[in-house]
């Protein structure tokens, strides 16, 4: 079209007339393919992905690979193929960028096809759900929470159908065994041949979880476990940390994001004294043990097995070394796998699983669950959730964060800004200031500066809830005790001679198990709600200028 417009300059008649009708070809053509919208269209996706208009025009050279990670997926969206073919595309994005990202898969005219280990994304972008396991391939419509629904029953049925064959395979054997020889062996040979031709089930993959256990710490901390003054740390000439204000509780456990670059990392190495600060201190709290968790894994023997790990580190049995490896998925055979032939992601899992057993009353982590499945992550959230101790965690992973963290800290241009919540709460916040108008956003702005007013609100909240959690209890307390004296009345009866005199004692008998499993919840579910209480009522401190 360039060089058309330069011919039309200087020609005339017919010439002219040609050139004129090749233009209004090629400029059809061009709007056709989008040409006009190409550069808007280039820059919308780029700065979607995370990068800024500063980096447009430089060389490819210039960036790192994760950077050229994102360059590619920018690239794949802008083509707009019908069928799109993810592999982890949320690696290398921080939430501002994959939260966009989910927005323009929503939207997304042609077929996606995505593997991905974040839950939340994938149960806000897919409509239907393809699980390999066992070497098999099932598909499953809706998203993962839906998926996940419909594999347990799939699984709980499977399970049950394994389950009665076996105990009609061992019905059968008991049967061969006892009549092998005598008047029914001619039965016995019939019973032994429809066995030979039996179909055998095999038991079903079983999903892996944590297995719950008590978490000992080497010491108690003191209630102060952290307390960051004014830290500053420059990089070119640039402010990444801004004089930083932070005091860290016992027992909390906060995430701490931002974009890729804004500091994160940078922030623990400073914590843990890997990096010094240009200026400020850092000081731990009484009797405060930190472990820290980093990316590379360095703390582990990699020419070691996985047993070798635990069982030379700590002092324990072998029978307990197993049941914590397999309490972080490390089961039969795997525990002898070399920790160099590990993938990432068990080799994570198992500095994840030395760090806890370490004792350490403050845990430090950076990308917790990098290179982790969903089934890993899920282990690993309920491994943190169960821990006693203080936590400070880095994390891209918006579920992991919902699941374990009591506090957001957003690291936003060298400040950090702490919200009270979970990252479901963080966002809601971001949203709702989102949607003032600048005379309520600077009200809000001035509301921030004092923490007296945000207190207020967070005690009538923490009021209402202990209200709640306290008639909840009080309701519970009752229906146990209606439940024990039911125990006692049906333990009465199966005292008596009389009740085995005919049949009724197998109905009593089912009666009296099914009010102790009755019991049994209700009564665990008393500790959960007075837990719950105890901790709301301990957890009565709070920050200042912080949401």
């Amino acid at each position: 079209l360039s060089d058309m417009e330069k011919q039309m300059a200087v020609l005339s008649g017919d010439n002219l007339q040609k050139v004129m009708d090749d233009y209004a070809r090629v400029t059809a053509l061009y709007e056709n393919l989008d040409g006009y919208q190409c550069e808007s269209l280039a820059k919308k996706i780029l700065l979607g992905v995370g990068f800024k208009e500063d980096d447009f025009n430089k060389p490819l050279t210039n960036f790192s690979g994760g950077e050229k990670t994102r360059i590619h997926l920018a690239r794949l969206l802008a083509l707009s193929p019908e069928l799109l073919l993810l592999d982890e595309p949320t690696n290398h994005l921080d939430m501002t960028s994959v939260e966009w990202l989910e927005s323009y898969l929503i939207n997304y005219q042609g077929t996606v096809a995505v593997v991905s280990h974040d839950r939340m994304f994938l149960d806000r972008i897919a409509t239907r759900v393809a699980e390999i396991r066992g070497g098999k391939l099932i598909s499953f419509t809706g998203n993962y929470s839906s998926f996940l629904e419909k594999r347990q029953a799939l699984d709980m049925a499977a399970q049950n159908e394994f389950e009665q064959q076996q105990k009609k395979i061992k019905a059968t054997e008991d049967f061969i065994r006892r009549y092998q020889a005598g008047v029914k062996a001619k039965q016995a040979r019939g019973r032994q041949s429809q066995l030979d031709r039996l179909e055998r089930i095999e038991e079903p993959d079983k999903v892996l979880t944590w297995s719950s256990n008590p978490m000992k710490l080497n010491r108690e901390s003191g209630q102060d476990v952290l307390q960051i003054k004014s830290i500053s740390k420059h990089y070119a000439g640039k402010a990444i940390l801004d004089k930083i204000e932070l005091l860290i509780r016992k027992g909390e456990k906060l995430a701490l994001i931002g974009e890729n670059g804004s500091g994160k990392t940078t922030l623990l190495k400073i914590i843990i004294g890997e990096l010094t600060a240009d200026q400020g201190s850092v000081i731990k709290g009484s009797q405060v043990d930190i472990g820290y968790f980093s990316q590379e894994h360095e703390n582990l023997n990699l020419n070691g097995t996985v047993l070798d790990e635990i069982m030379d580190n700590f002092a324990m049995t072998l029978g307990e070394a197993r049941f914590y490896l397999g309490s972080m998925l490390f089961r039969g055979e795997d525990v002898f796998k070399k920790i160099e032939d590990l993938s990432g992601g068990e080799q994570g899992r198992l500095a994840l699983l030395k760090l806890i057993l370490s004792g350490a009353n403050f845990l430090v982590l950076d990308e917790p669950t990098n290179h982790l499945d969903i089934d890993s992550r899920q282990a690993t959230a309920e491994m943190l959730k169960d821990y006693p101790g203080t936590i400070l965690f880095v994390s891209h992973d918006r579920y992991f964060i919902d699941y374990i963290a009591d506090h957001i800290l957003a690291l936003e241009a060298g400040k950090i800004t702490r919200y009270w919540g979970n990252y479901s709460y963080y966002t809601e916040k971001k949203l709702a200031q989102g949607q003032l108008t600048s005379t309520e956003k600077k009200k809000v702005k001035q509301d921030n500066i004092s923490p007296e007013q945000e207190l207020r609100l967070l005690q009538k909240q923490q009021d209402k809830t202990r209200r709640q959690l306290i008639r909840a209890i009080s309701t519970l307390e009752e229906e146990i005790t209606l439940m024990e004296e039911t125990k006692q009345d049906v333990e009465n009866v199966l005292s008596s001679v009389e009740t085995y005199q005919d049949e009724s004692a197998k109905d009593i008998l089912e009666q009296y198990q099914s009010v102790l499993q009755e019991l049994e919840k209700s009564i665990q579910e008393w500790e959960r709600l007075n837990h719950k209480l105890l901790e709301l009522e301990s957890n009565l401190h709070f920050g200042n200028g912080n949401f």
